[in-house]
């Protein structure tokens, strides 16, 4: 038996390159989307049988599962927590991880990389296991993050090799190589980013701020403050001024000029250039 779990994008061309490659899946676990690049619009043009469950609350399908042994159980980009009685029942349960592990090991790698100002990020395939992104790794690639890409850039990047990564990992297991162990001593961990966590602090630098903001750029929900009206400020894209504009007197303050608004920061002044106002 074979499981595929996967969601979004990143599940959508992972579990098209498996299908092309004629990879058979007895489950397709997914969550629900309907978009032109889904797992679950996928199998419906397919005509492969998929469910949303969730197995730590579908019991049936759970027992299910137990019955027979798993030889393949991947994982790209799925959402539920798979219950450590089906991994234990998998030889190969396997998960890409948006970092080079064991670095970032949690939720949105790729957009705390970003805010931490790295050059380079990267993907890993790697065996799952009960605790979050611990497992011995089969293959990673490294990614370079430039200075203006956004996590959304960083993810079209990803979906060029995160099929990739799992095909040489299906290759080094057909060839019998074995994983090898993460240093737990290099390890570290961020945890789930949620909208509310956007807020401006501009008591921080400039580099700092325009990292901040281009990590949760649209389509995210963005880095965000408010103006002295109220009114919600949310911020695409900001550059550095090398000059201060008139007005910016205080940290924080903001003007607005033309299409532009400006304010001044720690240690100078930014110009927000894509922004939107609630």
């Amino acid at each position: 038996m074979n499981i595929f779990a996967g969601f979004g994008k990143l599940g959508f061309v992972v579990l098209k390159e498996l299908l092309g490659n004629g990879y058979k899946f007895d489950l397709i676990l997914t969550h629900k989307d309907g978009s032109e690049e889904s797992v679950d619009l996928l199998c419906s043009k397919s005509s492969i049988g998929f469910s949303y469950s969730d197995l730590r609350t579908d019991i049936q399908l759970l027992n299910e599962l137990k019955k027979d042994k798993i030889n393949f159980l991947i994982s790209v980009n799925y959402r539920y927590i798979i219950p450590k009685t089906i991994l234990d029942n998998s030889t190969y349960p396997l998960n890409i991880h948006g970092s080079i592990l064991p670095k970032y090991r949690g939720r949105t790698p790729h957009v705390w990389a970003i805010i931490n100002g790295e050059s380079r990020t990267g993907i890993t395939c790697h065996i799952m296991e009960e605790t979050v992104d611990t497992g011995d790794i089969y293959h990673q690639i490294e990614v370079e993050i430039a200075d203006n890409d956004t996590g959304n850039d960083i993810i079209q990047k990803f979906k060029e090799i995160y099929p990739i990564c799992l095909t040489e990992s299906l290759k080094k297991i057909h060839q019998g190589i074995k994983p090898i162990p993460q240093v737990e001593a290099d390890a570290t961990y961020f945890g789930k980013r949620i909208p509310e966590m956007g807020y401006l602090d501009f008591t921080k630098d400039k580099k700092s701020l325009i990292n901040f903001i281009r990590a949760q750029s649209k389509p995210y929900p963005g880095a965000y403050c408010y103006l002295a009206d109220g009114r919600k400020l949310i911020v695409h894209k900001a550059e550095a001024l090398d000059l201060p504009k008139p007005m910016l007197n205080s940290v924080g303050l903001i003007v607005k000029e033309n299409d532009q608004m400006y304010t001044s920061v720690k240690d100078g002044f930014l110009a927000f250039t894509e922004f939107e106002i609630s």
